[in-house]
């Protein structure tokens, strides 16, 4: 049997293939270099020798309380008297004066030692005991943790200090960092989000100089036995596990370098087999059940423990004629979601196709199906609040008509999140059918109101700090692909649909989950394709574009503030572009202090 023909492409397809090869080469190479400019403006307006800014610190720290003072620590503990030197030398250059550093005595001669430097009695220990006999020899309010071979920045104890001022209640500090090359020259800034406890189960998000208040201080068991990025992880764990989410205060400003030739790379390391293990003791004193294990894509992957009864999942998914989409999606939950306790509730929204219609009627006798028919104008927000009022599900799943199942097990890893008590929803990572990210998680303000990051990142590429493959907090997660528990979605009165029928009601519905105290979740091991607006035209008729523009002038005037300070997103980044790069104008800058620029969430919430 001859082998079958292979179609080639026409010398007019090769022709325009490459053409475009060509333009996205020099498209990538202009956006290259408009950002190398940017980065540019970026670093000289975060200098602290620049005059007006050296000027706005002075005065800062004028006006700061003299009664924080801090205990420098190099971590892991110790070193030989010249990386003892190099640290006094360094913080020698701080514009904060109270503070001192301290260092397990080596039998130097006492009267040479730096008036900064405290010595402390280590007898031989090494882990925890040496940590607890640095506290113990502390004179500081705080202490200062630094890893070894960093540099601080001059104006990095003022802010820690004045946050501590300013925010009586807060027990750990951190802040961003950045890179110096060999001769100085600042690259690579490592801009992080606000706390956010899914993350750090996730991976060490929080490096460089960490802040904590003496009485914040916890043991920690077996460091010795530890790699120093186990040690640190367990660190961040162990202090952080009692305190409120108003205890972990992030600055957002590069507080500290290392010194590196290297660019900040988007890499997300394998967990070890002892960080897994720090992530588990972790797990079993603040999360009974769960267990830690290696995510496929870097990182740890927590699993969240479903009873041995699942509990019922009621699936809501509005549809209008679309019996392509509609037929798939349907047989992809079917045949591979391997969650056992579930119904499938399909709302018909006057759908007039008869192929359509034929193939509801077929649903409609299946067992765990029902079909409704609901012949409203479409209000996405309507049709899902009145399909949830008749679903006898402890949790529900909006779900569009255009999703596709990739990962048997999607509903059981969100299930597992949703059922936590602090947990009001959880989204699912969705991919275009070309392989490339559609949701990631939302972040507020970008577009002017709400966008997805990492949009369009190809599949295998971790992401801005490997953020694009592991579970994490956002403010915001899309309704097409998200669970809840019923009990959440009801008191909050469901979605708004006198206000927001067809846009950012699932945006709206998380920042109100979010000022009732819940979390938003988000978790990649959950896998969908989305088919993204598969039934619904691309260009919006003028009515059409009348009703988004009054959704959204509706979001702007209802929850303004918070679309100019989401704590999943650095405020330095960029609100125009969905891929992490710096801001030309960042929302903070360091002649003010940056809590005077952001305003705090608890104050901006509709009706405060």
């Amino acid at each position: 049997m001859n082998p079958p023909a292979v179609s080639r492409p026409s010398w007019l397809q090769r022709a325009s293939a490459w053409v475009h090869r060509v333009n996205r080469k020099r498209l990538a190479r202009r956006r290259a270099r408009k950002q190398r400019a940017i980065d540019r403006v970026w670093f000289h307006a975060n200098d602290p020798h620049r005059p007006d800014v050296a000027r706005a610190l002075q005065q800062r720290l004028a006006a700061c309380s003299s009664e924080v003072r801090f205990s420098v620590l190099l971590w892991p503990p110790g070193g030989d008297a010249h990386a003892r030197q190099h640290a006094l030398r360094d913080l020698a250059q701080s514009m904060h004066p109270h503070w001192e550093l301290l260092w397990p005595r080596d039998g130097a001669d006492d009267a040479a030692i730096d008036p900064h430097l405290r010595l402390f009695e280590a007898g031989g220990s090494t882990g925890p005991e040496l940590l607890e006999a640095a506290l113990l020899s502390a004179t500081g309010t705080h202490l200062a943790l630094l890893p070894h071979g960093w540099t601080v920045a001059p104006h990095a104890l003022l802010l820690a200090a004045e946050a501590a001022d300013r925010f009586a209640h807060a027990r750990l500090i951190y802040g961003d960092d950045g890179r110096v090359g060999w001769h100085g020259q600042p690259h690579s800034p490592d801009l992080r989000c606000d706390w956010n406890r899914e993350l750090l189960r996730s991976t060490p998000y929080i490096d460089g100089l960490v802040v904590v208040r003496r009485d914040a201080w916890q043991p920690v068991a077996d460091l010795h036995a530890l790699t120093p990025r186990a040690a640190w992880w367990a660190l961040l764990l162990r202090w952080t596990e009692p305190l409120l989410p108003s205890d972990v205060l992030h600055i957002p400003h590069v507080l500290a370098h290392r010194v590196t030739r290297e660019y900040l790379r988007p890499e997300l390391p394998q967990a070890s087999d002892t960080e897994l293990a720090v992530v588990q003791a972790h797990l079993d004193r603040s999360a009974p059940g769960a267990r830690a294990q290696r995510g496929s894509e870097g990182g740890v992957h927590v699993r969240y423990p479903v009873p041995e009864v699942p509990p019922r999942v009621s699936l809501i998914i509005p549809t209008r004629n679309g019996l392509q989409v509609l037929r798939q999606c349907i047989a992809s939950i079917v045949d591979k979601t391997d969650y056992p306790n579930y119904e499938l509730l399909i709302v018909d929204n006057a759908s007039d196709d008869p192929a359509t219609l034929e193939y509801l009627r077929s649903l409609a006798g299946r067992p765990r199906m029902r079909v409704v028919r609901d012949e409203r104008p479409f209000n996405f927000s309507a049709l899902n609040n009145a399909a949830a009022r008749s679903c006898s599900g402890e949790l529900l799943a909006l779900v569009n008509n255009d999703i596709e199942v990739i990962s048997g097990d999607w509903l059981r890893e969100m299930v597992g999140l949703a059922l936590r008590p602090d947990v009001g929803a959880v989204g699912a990572r969705l991919w275009f059918p070309d392989e490339t990210l559609q949701h990631a998680g939302v972040v507020l303000g970008i577009g002017g109101v709400a966008g997805h990051v990492h949009r369009q990142l190809p599949r295998g590429q971790p992401g801005y700090q490997g953020r694009a493959c592991v579970t994490q907090e956002f403010s915001a997660v899309t309704a097409a692909c998200m669970v809840l528990r019923k009990a959440v979605f009801d008191a909050l009165g469901g979605l708004d649909e006198n206000h927001l029928a067809v846009d950012y009601n699932d945006i709206d519905f998380c920042l109100r989950i979010r000022s009732a105290g819940y979390r938003v979740v988000w978790t990649p091991h959950a896998q969908l394709y989305h088919h993204e607006s598969a039934t619904r035209g691309q260009r919006r008729p003028p009515e059409q574009q009348q009703r988004y523009d009054s959704e959204v002038a509706f979001m702007q005037s209802t929850w303004g503030p918070w679309l100019h300070n989401d704590p999943a997103y650095n405020p330095n980044l960029n609100l125009r572009r969905t891929d992490f790069l710096l801001a030309e104008q960042p929302r903070v800058n360091l002649i003010e202090p940056w809590y005077e620029q952001l305003v705090p969430l608890e104050r901006a919430a509709p009706g405060a």
